[in-house]
């Protein structure tokens, strides 16, 4: 079989960059005067500044790269920890060009692979452990990850009791 090599791909982008971009704690859609992240707050959120990460990882390698980032990078979200969400099987493909591990070939290769995503607090620290993480297990040379700045809600509590959407206050349970 082939070495699994993958062309170099990492992505810095800014926030939805085909509409809008973040700058600090504001966010300026399009040509729309900037949003501060304190305009946005409701009673049952808040609004925290994080990265948004995703890379691509061979089905059967999922687990052990998810393994080894949280060993480092726990991905908590609210009171919950191991936040990801996985895509459903896709087909990457890449073509390896000189100097790549599996040398140059002619022929495009095409492998099944999972997007993995999830936020991580905004520090470069932080970012560049998850990085780490990911291209120590990862097992291709050139693993994609893309990295987004962004915003994300959490949960303050408050009317989560009376709420009569949350599972736990369903009468189907």
């Amino acid at each position: 079989m082939k070495a699994i090599v993958i062309i170099a791909m990492l992505a810095v982008m800014a926030a939805s960059a085909s509409c809008c971009s973040t700058e600090g704690d504001r966010l300026t859609p399009g040509t729309a005067s900037a949003v501060s992240i304190d305009d946005i707050q409701g009673e049952s959120f808040q609004l925290e500044r994080v990265y948004l990460v995703s890379v691509n990882i061979p089905d059967e390698d999922v687990t052990r790269v998810l393994d080894s980032l949280t060993s480092v990078v726990p991905l908590v979200y609210g009171k919950y920890d191991r936040v990801a969400f996985r895509s459903a099987s896709g087909v990457e493909q890449f073509r390896p060009l000189a100097g790549s591990r599996a040398g140059a070939q002619e022929e495009l290769s095409e492998y099944e692979t999972v997007r993995v995503s999830f936020s991580i607090p905004q520090d470069t620290e932080t970012l560049r452990k998850t990085i780490d993480a990911i291209r120590n297990s990862h097992p291709y040379e050139e693993p994609v990850i893309n990295i987004q700045e962004g915003w994300t809600s959490r949960a303050t509590g408050k009317e989560d009791e009376t709420n009569p959407n949350r599972w736990w206050n369903r009468e189907d349970n």
